[in-house]
């Protein structure tokens, strides 16, 4: 997987981000005047241009994305849905209640594709280490049907945040039902496929969060894959955003003290997923977020999962 994808986010100029914890352990930024009005509009075009045009991210995402098609279904999926302009709005709008309303970190396009890229990966590194996807291991369907499952509920796992953050992936469920119908439609002749796909899909987008048991591999890579997206790069615009306590606010400063994450073969098992960090905020990311999605993940036993802090290494799985 390229390194310069590697997870990381565009660069956008910001200094440190200095943080205080409070006496009931919430961390918060210091206490600032109100933004200017000539701030205000400069930050709303942070989130808003995207409703336009996609940034440079985007693109290269999309190229990566691209990239890892083996098959005329997956790459005609991937093709539709990153040039859908319903998709792209639905994602906007849920990345304007993410970081502008709640203070939470990116759940909008950038993530999507992130998280799309990384579960196709982890997807991938299990099949070559003999752990197959439950449809192909259960003889109903082929490895590109799981690639377009797991495709699918990466990229559209996050739409119900445009709601609220409560139980979102229930409504990222709701909100997806239309669009995969007409998707999906177009690559599926038998209805009856058609469904089994969208059931996987469903299930993928009910489990991302680990508030809902599910049990197959697709839906346990894209548990992990999303996990994985926890650079300091998906903080950058709501720190540069929020000025004040806010809900998301331990999400956006753990995920600052993180620089890079690595995933590739494991030593022990097919998959392996380093987290590079530069303070200890970050193993929020990582014992709250990662390894809360790890423990409940189908997966879970083909993992290892190791933090790095001044050169000490911390193993959570091997």
């Amino acid at each position: 997987m390229d390194e310069d994808i590697a997870l990381n986010m565009e660069t956008l100029p910001t200094g440190p981000l200095p943080a205080t914890e409070q006496p009931d352990g919430r961390v918060v930024g210091p206490g600032v005047p109100d933004s200017t009005e000539a701030e205000k509009r400069q930050k709303r075009e942070m989130v808003f241009k995207r409703h336009y045009c996609k940034s440079h991210l985007e693109r290269k995402l999309d190229e990566k994305l691209k990239s890892l098609c083996k098959g005329d279904k997956l790459c005609a999926m991937v093709n539709d849905m990153v040039n859908d302009p319903l998709v792209a709005s639905i994602q906007n709008y849920a990345n304007v209640v993410s970081i502008q309303r709640l203070g939470y970190n990116d759940h909008g396009p950038v993530h999507a594709r992130i998280v799309a890229i990384n579960s196709l990966h982890i997807l991938e590194l299990l099949h070559q280490g003999g752990v197959p996807p439950s449809i192909v291991n259960e003889e109903v369907a082929t490895m590109e049907d799981a690639q377009v499952a797991v495709f699918m509920g990466a990229f559209l796992h996050d739409l119900g945040m445009a709601v609220t953050r409560d139980d979102h992936e229930r409504h990222s469920m709701q909100m997806a039902g239309h669009i995969l119908d007409r998707h999906l439609s177009k690559i599926y002749d038998d209805e009856g496929q058609l469904w089994m796909i969208k059931c996987v899909i469903n299930e993928i987008i009910i489990g991302h969060m680990g508030n809902y048991r599910v049990h197959s591999v697709e839906a346990g890579s894209v548990m992990i894959g999303d996990g994985a997206d926890c650079t300091k790069g998906r903080a950058q615009i709501p720190a540069l955003l929020s000025k004040h306590a806010m809900l998301g606010d331990i999400h956006r400063f753990s995920a600052s003290a993180i620089n890079e994450v690595k995933i590739t073969k494991g030593q022990r098992k097919p998959v392996r997923i380093e987290v590079y960090m530069t303070s200890s905020a970050g193993l929020f990311q990582v014992e709250e977020v990662l390894m809360g999605k790890a423990k409940v993940s189908p997966i879970m036993n083909f993992l290892e999962i190791a933090a790095y802090l001044d050169g000490k290494e911390r193993l959570y799985l091997q």
